[in-house]
């Protein structure tokens, strides 16, 4: 009786990867449409911040603020079922990337950490797609700092909440700096297709994403700042949040200056994701 040859069982994940791997075309899409999400969400912040700025009708106010803001525009609630849809598509392509890395074939242990920020990120974005659904449905969502300093609150009353707060903050300034880095150095700009840019696209995304990261990652740090100060102080009132950091900027010397600065940078961070959502290389190829 011959012998069976011997196969090797696939594990888990190899049998989820294969999975996407079959699927990967409808993947990609909905990351690329979860990019462009994102930067909706940016712009319209950065559109209401700038509107403040120069004294016009306009808003300080975070990603469920500007969310809110257009669930009450004409369509508003079709509107925000594509960007619920495009929130959702780029919380799983975060979550890809973090089990799989499909971005780098042959991970080294640095790698490890960028995956544990793409866990974060996508946290952070389910939090915003389970808003815009509770916008959607008329639910009551926080869009103020208050929201931030309850959690801050509730933290602040465990075993080690302190300390927790406190190394939240230290990771915010740490990805602002990162943020910042890759501005400056241009890195960012090795995410995209070149091949398929031409000269003013290619030109015109190192422009807007050095702008628009600088100005991302210099809110990231005062949140992060403010971070520090609530563990120190154990006063939840000095956590702030998106909006929290923009009022801190406008309340500065020359503040309305400072305030437009950094509006129009959000505004280009906004357009900086949509040629993410059109040239960003996904995967290693």
């Amino acid at each position: 009786m011959s012998k069976q040859p011997f196969v090797k069982k696939r594990t888990l994940r190899q049998k989820i990867s294969g999975h996407i791997t079959s699927c990967k075309p409808a993947v990609l899409k909905f990351a690329r449409f979860g990019y462009t999400a994102k930067g909706i969400v940016y712009m319209l912040i950065g559109i209401l911040a700038l509107l403040a700025a120069t004294g016009l009708k306009g808003k300080l106010t975070s990603q469920e603020g500007a969310m809110y803001t257009l669930a009450k525009q004409p369509f508003g609630p079709v509107l925000l079922i594509i960007l619920a849809a495009g929130l959702a598509g780029y919380t799983l392509w975060q979550i890809i990337r973090a089990l799989f890395d499909p971005e780098c074939p042959n991970p080294t242990w640095k790698r490890w950490f960028n995956r544990i920020g793409y866990l974060f990120i996508a946290g952070i974005y389910t939090t915003l797609c389970i808003s815009a659904l509770r916008i959607l449905f008329r639910a009551r969502v926080d869009t103020s700092d208050k929201g931030y300093q309850t959690l801050s609150e509730k933290m602040l009353s465990q075993p080690f909440g302190q300390l927790i707060i406190g190394l939240a903050g230290l990771v915010f300034i740490i990805i602002g700096s990162v943020m910042l880095f890759q501005a400056v150095s241009g890195r960012f700009k090795k995410k995209f297709k070149k091949n398929e840019m031409n000269k003013e696209e290619w030109r015109w995304s190192g422009y807007v994403g050095t702008f628009g990261m600088s100005a991302r990652a210099v809110v990231f740090v005062i949140i992060g700042i403010f971070l520090i100060r609530t563990a120190y102080t154990s006063d939840p009132k000095e956590t702030k949040g998106l909006d929290g950091a923009l009022a801190e900027l406008a309340s500065q010397p020359y503040g309305p200056l400072q305030l437009g600065i950094v509006a129009l940078g959000f505004i280009s961070y906004g357009v900086y994701m949509f040629a993410h959502a059109r040239y960003r290389r996904l995967q290693n190829n």
